[in-house]
């Protein structure tokens, strides 16, 4: 869903400004990028066949590290998917702030616009993130492996839920997009951009991102929901040799500080082939695995 080339006229826009717009986008120099429009002012198709629901999440964090740091805004906009995986229903957004109880990082202060008077005394209000997140077939995240951990760190009981990243289960640059971040994405393939770096807008903006159309003719929820729902076999390269990690990180080998191994995720019918290549250029002979669907994946 983009407004370039389309017929619907931006309700939220001045007329004025429009006309200007109109007027640039029509030339081939110039490219036009309209402010986020409010989620109920997307155009939705009409649902085909089964309908779930999906909980699409931001948090703000007072650091990287779970273990140390705090959430200080969660953001949950509940919409229901259709049999095709495309959004055909958005309902709010629910936005909770919270005290950490010590002054924010000054680099959090820049990076969110928030600072300790905004988060005095408030409380997230942890049942009802609980209904919300609980009750969702889906939980979907721009980078979820980092709000997957946050959540089920605070939130012991959704530990299992099934989870899906559209940074991740996206393949961006197979279909011809530059960027992968949020704000990237959304003026390349939606012509918008999103002048807040807060969890509320950056949840609308992620809605937003999942409605349009991609060069594939699917939406992005679709196109992310078909990819998530695939199971695949993570491999930990057990036993490579130390100087073989460049050539590990090559072929897309992450590092994994919790068992201090190389893991990859791959298809069912790749294994074969990967654990060839491992014997071949690693030496591993013997590497672990391990069945991943989108009840384990993006976890840390």
């Amino acid at each position: 869903m983009s407004f370039r080339g389309d017929d619907i006229v931006p309700q939220w826009l001045s007329p004025d400004t429009e006309s200007a717009a109109a007027l640039l986008e029509a030339h081939p120099d110039y490219r036009v990028l309209r402010s986020l429009p409010p989620l109920d002012l997307l155009p939705l198709p009409a649902p085909e066949g089964r309908l779930r629901t999906a909980a699409i999440i931001d948090t703000e964090t007072t650091s990287l590290d779970p273990a140390t740091g705090s959430i200080i805004e969660l953001a949950i906009c509940a919409v229901t998917f259709d049999g095709r995986g495309r959004i055909v229903g958005i309902g709010p957004v629910h936005d909770w702030l919270e005290d950490p109880g010590h002054p924010l990082p000054s680099e959090i202060v820049k990076l969110t616009g928030l600072c300790d008077q905004d988060l005095s005394g408030q409380r997230i209000d942890d049942a009802r993130v609980v209904e919300m997140l609980s009750t969702a077939d889906l939980i979907v995240a721009h980078n979820a492996r980092f709000d997957a951990t946050w959540i089920e760190q605070r939130y012991s009981s959704l530990a299992g839920q099934a989870w899906c990243c559209s940074l991740t289960d996206v393949d961006w640059r197979g279909l011809g997009y530059e960027g992968r971040q949020l704000g990237a994405l959304l003026g390349e393939a939606a012509g918008f951009f999103n002048g807040r770096h807060r969890a509320d807008s950056d949840v609308a903006a992620l809605v937003a991102l999942l409605t349009t159309t991609l060069s594939s003719g699917r939406t992005a929820c679709s196109e992310m929901i078909l990819s998530a729902q695939r199971p695949t076999v993570r491999i930990i390269a057990e036993g490579a040799r130390f100087e073989v990690k460049d050539r590990l990180k090559a072929r897309a080998y992450k590092w994994d500080q919790n068992i201090r191994r190389w893991g990859k995720e791959v298809t069912s019918n790749s294994v074969d082939e990967e654990r060839a290549w491992l014997a071949e250029q690693a030496g591993c002979r013997n590497p672990s695995m391990r069945d991943i669907t989108w009840y384990q994946r993006h976890r840390v």
